[in-house]
């Protein structure tokens, strides 16, 4: 009899401890995440602008994700291959992406350029605004953005674009001058790439962000004749916005970390307390002075907003531009 009791007691036990380790396993994904290092990827070429800003930001990261995070490139389609291979992904959180933003949610919702939408993807938060540029070579034949207009309604031109919405910007610009400007894109992977393409005089200005062409500007090497979003550079405040030159449109791009959709809770939680504190952090944001990045600060609604304005304005360039 004391043996049966004995045995009944191990019996139950055993079973409370099957059920316990059955509800831990089955309670959202590993609560010690991450276990191994996590890649990162990036929809634009190395030395870029987006590559330069995220190899800071993962410095800082690692520090609180408790592993190594490694980017991983994933250049093509204006800024856009990296979504499907995104969508491939295990949604495990050991392969999320750092270039999420205004080419998912802004511009490929009228361009229909891939398979994935929106709904594959989610975005944990975004952590960088770009500052886009006009800039040229010190030997251009304009060196302020009213010569450049003027030269280009008499002459055609070609200028560098590293991405879709870089592209797109450009065409606002143009309907803005009633389609007069006879601008052809030439294409690249990176800003970075772009900036070697107006010091080699191989194209005519650049339309792109000014982080990677930064050296090249304090140079003296390109002169930068414009910036796109209503908003002064840190480093040259003395260069105009487009609205300050009467444009009636405050046109910006901005990214964030991600990943494909799926991803357990705790995950999201653990890249949005990453995300929080390296955002925080004084390096970050002394970085990003230093370098023309805006950090962006917005709630959930404000996100939304961002998001739904840049497609109305991408819309209706893009609604014209096809006809």
């Amino acid at each position: 009899m004391y043996k049966k009791i004995i045995f009944s007691v191990i019996f139950v036990s055993m079973i409370f401890i099957l059920i316990a380790c059955s509800e831990e396993s089955s309670s959202g994904g590993e609560s010690d995440y991450p276990k191994r290092p996590v890649t990162l990827m990036i929809p634009y070429g190395a030395g870029g602008t987006t590559d330069l800003y995220f190899r800071e930001f993962i410095s800082i990261a690692e520090e609180h994700l408790g592993q190594r995070i490694i980017i991983k490139n994933e250049t093509g389609g204006g800024g856009l291959s990296m979504y499907s291979t995104l969508s491939n992904a295990e949604p495990d959180g050991y392969t999320v992406a750092g270039g999420m933003g205004t080419s998912l949610f802004a511009i490929n919702p009228h361009l229909d350029l891939m398979e994935q939408d929106e709904d594959d993807f989610i975005l944990i938060r975004p952590v960088m605004e770009y500052m886009h540029v006009i800039a040229a070579s010190k030997d251009a034949p304009f060196q302020t953005f009213e010569e450049l207009i003027e030269y280009s309604k008499d002459n055609e031109i070609t200028y560098a674009s590293s991405s879709t919405t870089n592209a797109l910007m450009a065409e606002l610009i143009n309907q803005e001058e009633n389609f007069e400007l006879q601008w052809e894109t030439v294409n690249y992977s990176s800003a970075a790439e772009t900036t070697s393409g107006v010091l080699g005089g191989h194209v005519d200005f650049t339309l792109d962000t000014i982080s990677a062409m930064l050296g090249s500007v304090q140079s003296g090497d390109i002169n930068v004749l414009a910036v796109i979003p209503d908003t002064k550079l840190e480093t040259h405040p003395d260069v105009p916005t487009l609205k300050e030159l009467g444009y009636d449109f405050d046109m910006s791009a901005m990214i964030g970390v991600g990943g494909p959709s799926g991803l357990p809770e705790n995950v999201i939680e653990k890249w949005e307390d990453v995300i929080s504190k390296t955002m925080e952090d004084p390096r970050l944001e002394d970085f990003a002075k230093k370098n023309n990045y805006i950090l962006p600060d917005l709630n959930t609604q404000e996100v939304k907003e961002y998001f739904d304005n840049q497609r109305k304005q991408f819309g209706q360039v893009i609604d014209r531009v096809v006809e």
